[in-house]
């Protein structure tokens, strides 16, 4: 293989590489993102907690760490060469064959020193010039591991010396003479000690555990704290996503419960207030004609300015309650109110299938518009609906024993105005014209159960319904009479 080939084959394993890293981090990032948002919060803070303070703690413990070992090596190179002091004499006795002090041995000065029990000192030892070995205590021997290249390197020291091996850490101090003659020093034996590692760890290891402790009860606190928060904030927010999606299925009737003043406290506060005004935008739609609705929507909204008004043909429906001042005196105003309201759903429902529009509720009478396609024939079929449904009604409450009414309908095809009528502050979107004025007089010379139309409307449905010809009626203003008909629609409609 040629060092092209080689450095193809290590390029396509480091973009194998390449690709699975940013695999794996693409999966842990869409599954953290995927997580709620109470469990990052929480997630986020003890990572945060774990960085600050090991970044904290790390530099502490190698601080105190060194310290420590600066301790023990000046306690080590002062014992060390207090014992070379205390040992000299006796060392200088063997050197010399002269007599020593019987009550002063080597093994007893190694003995007091291991009495004063300093800090981490765990043995001591010397080694005269013939490598005899003597140590305190004895059953530390074996952990020198002194052997004859380590004793002449030890006997060769002519300055303080430091060692290590994996327990302890050892400090020699040669016990050196003035050579008489020479004015140079000889060493005539070697005094160790020895320091254990663990004596110097184990502040350490207490600070290390302490900080450990700490980060895990901060930890802890922290991340619960964080959890409840968080868990309180969610709640919140899922109230108001929960809410949300009920007013887009189009419930009114919600509101979420402040849990407090923060910024989620103040969104679900104005979430309230849209709903409010949704609500009250709701029922002021009730008392507004759905033309005008659909106007102002279609002209801006709260931009909206008078608008002139434009000529359409339309199909007006006028229904009027026949007996009504009669029957309306014999009932409470309770139950008068309640009693129209029921016809009046009635016929709105059918108006409103077939394409209408109900304009205005007059007292007993309700004027409709109908402004879209096939308007006429549409405007004939819901007076016919209103009609029938409104017998089965009564034929219902007769049994029942309630009281009933009946209306009488007229309808008017042609041109009108439709446009904003009133003031600056109060107007109202509706159709004015003569096509009004006759579907008025129609309805109000229709009896009970009636359908009136103009005969010259309906000739434009070619004989769909049938009709009954009726006396042409004079309206005032006009100089010919107007040719009527009524619909019966107990007959088979025409197809």
């Amino acid at each position: 293989m040629n060092d092209q080939q080689l450095f193809a084959k290590i390029r396509y394993k480091l973009r194998r590489f390449y690709w699975k890293l940013k695999s794996f981090l693409l999966g842990i990032t869409d599954l953290f993102q995927s997580l709620e948002i109470k469990l990052k919060l929480s997630m986020i803070i003890a990572l945060i907690v774990i960085v600050v303070i090991t970044v904290f703690s790390v530099p502490v413990l190698i601080r105190q760490k060194n310290i420590l070992i600066r301790q023990v090596s000046e306690t080590g190179r002062v014992v060390a060469e207090q014992m070379s002091q205390n040992v000299k004499d006796i060392l200088l006795c063997k050197v010399t064959n002269q007599e020593c002090d019987p009550d002063r041995t080597v093994q007893e000065e190694l003995e007091k020193l291991m009495r004063t029990r300093v800090s981490g000192l765990e043995y001591a030892f010397t080694i005269d010039r013939n490598g005899d070995l003597i140590i305190k205590p004895d059953t530390l021997r074996s952990v020198l591991q002194i052997d004859a290249a380590k004793l002449q390197k030890l006997l060769a020291l002519n300055k303080p010396a430091r060692g290590e091996n994996k327990a302890f850490i050892e400090y020699f101090q040669p016990v050196q003479v003035l050579k008489e003659g020479e004015n140079r020093r000889i060493t005539i034996g070697v005094v160790g000690v020895g320091f254990s590692k663990r004596a110097i760890q184990g502040p350490v290891n207490e600070t290390r555990n302490l900080i450990l402790t700490t980060a895990g009860l901060i930890i802890i606190i922290s991340v619960w704290g964080i959890y409840f928060l968080a868990e309180r904030m969610v709640n919140q927010i899922t109230a108001l996503v929960n809410a949300a999606r009920e007013v887009g299925m189009g419930n009114l009737d919600v509101e979420v419960n402040l849990q407090s003043k923060d910024e989620l406290g103040q969104l679900a506060r104005e979430f309230n207030n849209m709903v409010m005004h949704l609500r009250e935008k709701l029922q002021m739609q009730k008392f507004v004609s759905k033309l005008t609705v659909q106007m102002i929507k279609e002209r801006g909204g709260s931009r909206l300015r008078p608008a002139e008004g434009e000529r359409h043909q339309v199909t007006i429906l006028f229904s009027d309650v026949r007996n009504f001042t009669t029957i309306a005196e014999r009932l409470e105003p309770e139950q008068i109110v309640r009693l129209i309201n029921i016809y009046f759903h009635l016929q709105t429902e059918i108006i409103e299938r077939y394409g209408g529009v109900v304009d205005k509720f007059m007292g007993d009478q309700i004027m409709a518009i109908f402004p879209s396609k096939n308007m006429l024939e549409n405007a004939v079929a819901a007076a016919i609906q209103i009609q029938r449904s409104i017998r089965d009604l009564n034929q219902r409450r007769q049994a029942a024993g309630e009281v009933i009414l009946e209306v009488g309908i007229g309808i008017n095809h042609g041109d009108a105005v439709l446009g904003n009528m009133g003031s600056r502050h109060r107007m109202d979107y509706t159709v004015i014209g003569d096509v009004v004025n006759i579907a008025a007089r129609l309805c109000s010379i229709a009896k009970a159960g009636q359908i009136i139309a103009s005969l010259g409307a309906l000739e434009s449905l070619n004989g769909k319904y049938p009709t009954n010809r009726l006396q042409p009626i004079i309206v005032k203003g006009r100089s010919r009479p107007i040719e009527i008909c009524e619909i019966d629609y107990d007959r088979e409609v025409i197809m």
